[in-house]
């Protein structure tokens, strides 16, 4: 039997005295001057939780973690949520322009829908890399699935083999709209079917001193016209730069059943450029040893360089004005491979969908997309995006860039041919090989 006091329960006096307690605290504090500061989270609107996981945060060889379920949201702070996983480069951390400008946006979104917004970063790459995060929290639960994930083009593809990802009516009216560069109708398609709607791309430009009177050629393989050393990373693993050549070309990359291949004749069209830049000595020596596009632009703004070929991301994200440093400028090719990103739905819930469908629309309008973009340093997938770009020196070539660009294979297929092709342009810069020969032993190399 429990103790009464004048006919009370003990737990009543209890909970007065805790209050009076708290009472006199209060008015001590507010007596002394200091801060009080009271969360009352029903006021708050919710705002974005970014959670990271990098390269090198769990064991390659270990299985992937799944994540724990979502705790139960109440109606004291939000009813619904979005969960997005996005590549480290897209982080809305407030330590960039692009990082703010997404917070914002985020912000703005949860505030006006009443929603909770839950960001993962997520390595490309490696253990716990997106795509394979997505398959081991497909085998949990569709409560800690991402609505919204941002994909390369690879792994688009792979998702998508993996029914991972999934079609729905409302993109497929996003990608009939004409406001898109070819790159990213391209990207938006998995066998015939809209998966993903585009964001950016980050292709290939040659750059120049906008100083010199001497404007480089836009056609690619025109290397021994051009004036003063040209550079590009001829050690690259993938060999991008002859990829591009090849193509230029008129070169094909899989044949009918999807399998890498190398035509001979374009190949060798490919070779000769560099053999005729090469004996031109328009080709510096420097070229043999660069293996990473930014050696390249260290190159260029050192001068070693009167041109070089470096992804566009390269040179809009280095651009402050430098004593002693060229000022970029670009040429126009006809043709162009650059690699890609774009939204996908990663939840089957039709109603966690379709908010997820609200966010992507307004995170692909023109006015954001172009902002964002710029401070990404990116080629926005909408023309009218890059169309209100504020770059008045650049955004002419951008333009034409963006609608000469075409992506590059998938990853099967560039490790296929990279290792091939890097040989075969160390084998033209540097023990001189004869192009044609060269194309021969190259395409038998990858049968």
């Amino acid at each position: 039997m429990k103790t009464k006091w004048f006919g009370l329960n003990k737990s009543y006096f209890a909970r007065v005295w805790l209050i009076a307690v708290l009472f006199v605290l209060l008015l001590t504090t507010a007596c002394e001057g200091l801060p009080i500061e009271i969360e009352l989270p029903w006021l708050d609107s919710p705002v974005p939780t970014i959670e990271t996981e990098l390269p090198g945060t769990t064991d390659a060889t270990s299985t992937p973690v799944i994540p724990e379920p979502e705790p139960t949201l109440t109606a004291e702070t939000s009813t619904e949520k979005l969960i997005l996983w996005l590549p480290p480069e897209l982080s809305p951390h407030e330590e960039s322009l692009a990082g703010h400008l997404l917070q914002e946006k985020l912000n703005n979104f949860a505030h006006e829908n009443k929603v909770e917004i839950i960001v993962r970063v997520k390595a490309q790459t490696g253990s716990g890399s997106l795509t394979d995060a997505l398959t081991a929290t497909n085998l949990a639960s569709t409560a800690i699935l991402p609505d919204l994930i941002v994909l390369s083009r690879s792994d688009l593809r792979l998702a998508a083999k993996r029914e991972l990802i999934y079609p729905h009516a409302r993109l497929e009216a996003m990608m009939n709209d004409i406001d898109w560069y070819p790159f990213g109708q391209e990207l938006s398609l998995v066998d015939s079917q809209v998966l993903g709607i585009p964001l950016v791309s980050n292709p290939l430009a040659l750059v120049y001193n906008d100083a010199s009177l001497l404007v480089p050629s836009n056609d690619w393989t025109a290397i021994k016209d051009n004036y003063g050393y040209f550079g590009f990373a001829a050690d690259d693993s993938q060999a991008k730069y002859l990829l591009l050549l090849y193509v230029a070309a008129g070169g094909k990359v899989v044949d009918a059943q999807g399998r890498a291949i190398l035509e001979e004749e374009p190949l060798i069209e490919a070779l000769t450029a560099l053999k005729e830049g090469l004996a031109s000595l328009h080709i510096s020596t420097l070229s043999i040893d660069y293996q990473t596009e930014n050696q390249v632009w260290n190159g260029f703004l050192n001068r070693s360089l009167d041109t070089a070929v470096v992804p566009i991301a390269v040179i809009l994200n280095h651009q402050e004005v430098v004593a002693n440093q060229p000022k970029p400028a670009l040429t126009e090719p006809e043709i162009t491979l650059g690699n890609a990103m774009a939204w996908a739905l990663g939840n089957p819930d039709p109603a966690r969908q379709e908010l997820a469908l609200d966010l992507l629309s307004e995170l692909a309008e023109t006015e954001f997309l172009a902002s964002w973009s710029e401070a990404l340093g990116q080629l926005p997938a909408r023309p009218s995006a890059l169309g209100a770009w504020n770059n008045p020196d650049l955004k002419p070539a951008l333009e034409k860039i963006a609608k000469a660009t075409r992506l590059y294979p998938t990853e099967e297929i560039i490790n296929s041919l990279g290792p091939a092709l890097r040989n075969a342009t160390l084998l033209i810069l540097r023990d001189g090989a004869d192009p044609t020969e060269t194309a021969k032993t190259t395409i038998e190399s990858i049968r």
